[in-house]
């Protein structure tokens, strides 16, 4: 009884601390988002990629304080059929994109990924033209809430180019953590470019 409880407790451990090992560090400067287009990051992020279960290959996950408490998506260029976020279940598909989207449908494209993540309540608002990765695009603010009831903030860029989609989507709780990191997150937008 002795030697499998110790068994259960280092194998636990050992889970432990490779699911610790999976978060890297994104330093400042400069960041690669795959082949798509790099941003310049004013402060050190957390690449917390690894350990999001519901993340495509081609999306990038970071974060200051947790992937709770703030989490900044970077697509690598999305093609046509593929998602933001993978389906948790085969009977609850998430949005694809299709190419040669409307400005309106690619919103809508990702607010209903927003939603998919259980996000509830997810409106849009104060879209605006923007120039994201050399390409005319989209720029929105976003609220919603999650299932226990707490308000989320967030804003996204969304732009074509070369046949592929590029997002980058920040969400935050909107007491403190939203407010404290936009000033980063805008400078983040603003410095994207092609790779």
């Amino acid at each position: 009884m002795k030697a499998m409880l110790r068994s259960v407790v280092i194998g636990a451990l050992a889970l432990a601390l490779a699911a610790c090992a999976t978060v890297t560090s994104a330093p400042q400067g400069t960041f690669a988002v795959g082949q798509g287009y790099q941003v310049n990051l004013g402060r050190e992020w957390s690449d917390i990629s690894n350990i999001m279960t519901g993340r495509p290959k081609n999306v990038r996950l970071l974060s200051i304080d947790g992937p709770l408490l703030n989490r900044l998506y970077l697509t690598d260029g999305l093609a046509p059929g593929q998602f933001l976020v993978k389906p948790a279940k085969r009977e609850r598909p998430t949005p694809t994109y299709r190419a040669n989207m409307a400005a309106t449908e690619l919103v809508e494209f990702v607010a209903d990924s927003v939603a998919a993540l259980d996000y509830q309540r997810v409106e849009t608002s104060n879209l605006r033209p923007t120039k994201f990765v050399g390409a005319d695009g989209v720029r929105f603010d976003i609220s919603a809430q999650t299932a226990e009831g707490l308000d989320m903030a967030g804003t996204a860029s969304v732009a074509e180019a070369g046949g592929k989609l590029y997002v980058i989507l920040y969400l935050a709780p909107k007491e403190h953590y939203f407010a404290a990191t936009l000033p980063e997150v805008e400078q983040v937008m603003a410095s994207a470019r092609r790779g």
